[in-house]
């Protein structure tokens, strides 16, 4: 499986005359058989190599250089490995310009295996002695920077606010400027944003509310000076609302480094992964309960699956985002379909079809799974209705929810489950071990081995995605079984208590609903039934 996170290896080779009289034991074959070796070692994909025999490092315009830089350009490489710094070049402009700037602004991973260079491993001493040569004072300022930031990395580890403005919703305390107190002007304007966002606003709908009723955005309210002149300052954007819905600092856990500049040389901002993020849980003060912010999280996440095509009414349905074809587990997309009739003038229904079937119809992949959506929500409410009665009248949803025989049981599996993917790590990789001396011992050519290795590295990848998706569920059983029957009961009473439930109570109890060509429902729901 590749994603974006995938490295995929390109290994630069180069010799030249100059390197061959300076006596360099650096002959191409003997370069590509190091580096073979350690994209072996570091389960990497290999996809290319990149050849210059005879050229001087002093250029950089070569052959194989460049079409090493188109491939970057193109996205058919995002990691780049040598012998050691000189096989890149040995122009110390240049070189810095490549190692500096661009590889790190085209998210480029540069390893020279010899000098123990890693670009992505901020913690590496030997990177910081790359401009050495060419730039003294350079590599000073380097220096001192990598000390401030390990020791903003250090406070921000103990809890410590570090920011030079405090997150919305928030103000630093007047007694200590790492610690910071609820703002309570801002706090409601956090609170009101959850709130319109669980209650089945958008983004967008949300944004305009903000806007029109003038309230000031967070820059505004940080007195920043930035995009006074532009004129959409004092609007509020849905990357602004996104980013406060999805930080956990609003249930206490003060969270930081969700952003980074590319490097000490360039003022590029990133948003970091969530794994990079620096969360101390229940370092302050929250404005938001735990299940709000959980159940907002839900939300976006069915938000995400639903047709992006849809609009209008069909932003409004209550299962939006949790209905999916039991055949091939994508998303049911439903569109407006208007009509004119005689008796009742213009009338607007809903149908529903399986997006993977719409996408590819000439492909023959699934089938239309045409539904009317009314039909779904009517039973759907009447099962929920149904089935929280009857669990309400026959036993408490606490023994409902700790079914703990159940529990145990599946708790079993997901061990198996790692034992299994490990077990198929490990034989994986004894077989590239075996492809490896196969190689060595010309019985297998390069392309053979690069085709078997990236194979095999693909499905140890796999293994390893799928290994920390049981680990997370195994630690979810062991660490969050909390409190969940109350607040399950506190919903169910909530639903039955109304007669027109809204969608957040819905994201709540369903999981998602899955509907096969018959036109069977089938509902999930988020707690275990008996």
């Amino acid at each position: 499986m590749i994603t974006e996170t995938t490295y995929k290896v390109g290994i630069y080779l180069r010799l030249s005359r100059e390197d061959e009289k300076l006596g360099e034991s650096g002959s191409i074959s003997t370069q590509r058989d190091l580096l073979l070796n350690y994209i072996r070692d570091n389960n990497l994909l290999f996809v290319d190599e990149y050849v210059d025999d005879g050229v001087s490092g002093t250029t950089f315009d070569r052959v194989g250089f460049n079409r090493m830089i188109k491939d970057c350009e193109e996205k058919k490489i995002n990691m780049i490995i040598t012998k050691d710094t000189s096989r890149l070049g040995r122009d110390h402009i240049e070189f810095g310009y490549y190692v500096e700037r661009y590889f790190p602004e085209h998210n480029i991973r540069y390893v020279a295996v010899n000098d123990g260079v890693d670009t992505f491993n901020r913690n590496n001493s030997a990177n910081d002695m790359l401009v050495f040569k060419s730039a003294f004072n350079d590599m000073y300022v380097k220096d001192i920077s990598n000390k401030l930031r390990s020791s903003l990395y250090t406070k921000k580890r103990n809890g410590l606010f570090v920011g030079a403005y405090a997150p919305y919703g928030y103000k630093k305390s007047e007694e200590d400027k790492h610690k910071l107190e609820i703002d309570t002007e801002t706090s409601n304007v956090v609170k009101r944003i959850f709130d319109m966002f669980i209650s089945g606003n958008s983004l967008s709908k949300i944004c305009d509310i903000l806007t029109n009723e003038h309230v000031p955005t967070p820059s505004m309210q940080k007195n920043m000076k930035l995009g006074q002149d532009n004129v959409h300052y004092g609007v509020w954007a849905t990357r602004t609302v996104n980013d406060i819905l999805k930080n956990p600092t609003y249930i206490g856990n003060l969270t930081q480094c969700r952003q980074r500049k590319v490097n000490y040389k360039s003022k590029k901002r990133v948003h970091n992964g969530k794994n990079d993020w620096i969360i101390k849980k229940g370092a302050i003060e929250p404005i938001i309960d735990e299940y709000s912010f959980e159940l907002a999280q839900e939300m976006f996440k069915s938000n995400k699956n639903r047709s992006k095509k849809g609009n209008g009414i069909t932003d409004k349905l209550l299962l939006r985002g949790l209905i999916y074809c039991k055949e091939c587990k994508h998303t049911i997309g439903f569109r407006e379909h208007k009509q004119k009739t005689m008796k009742y003038g213009l009338v607007v229904r809903i149908y529903g079809n399986c997006n993977y079937w719409v996408k590819r119809k000439k492909q023959n992949v699934c089938t239309p799974h045409s539904v009317k959506y009314q039909i779904i929500e009517d039973l759907v409410l009447e099962n929920l209705r149904d089935m929280v009665k009857k669990y309400l009248d026959k036993n408490k949803l606490e023994n409902i929810l700790k079914n703990s025989n159940q529990l145990k049981k599946k708790k079993d599996n997901i061990k198996q489950e790692i034992f299994r993917l490990e077990n198929n790590i490990g034989s994986a990789n004894r077989k590239i071990d075996i492809c490896y001396n196969d190689k060595l011992e010309g019985n297998i050519t390069l392309e053979m081995y690069k085709r078997i290795y990236n194979n095999l590295t693909l499905e140890i990848n796999e293994y390893k995605e799928k290994k920390k998706d049981y680990e997370k569920m195994l630690f979810d059983f062991e660490n969050n079984q909390i409190n969940n029957n109350n607040y399950y009961l506190d919903k169910i009473k909530e639903f039955l208590e109304m007669r027109n439930p809204s969608r957040a109570l819905i994201s709540s109890l369903i999981d998602r609903i899955e509907i096969d060509e018959e036109k069977n429902i089938d509902i999930y729901y988020k707690f275990k039934l008996t």
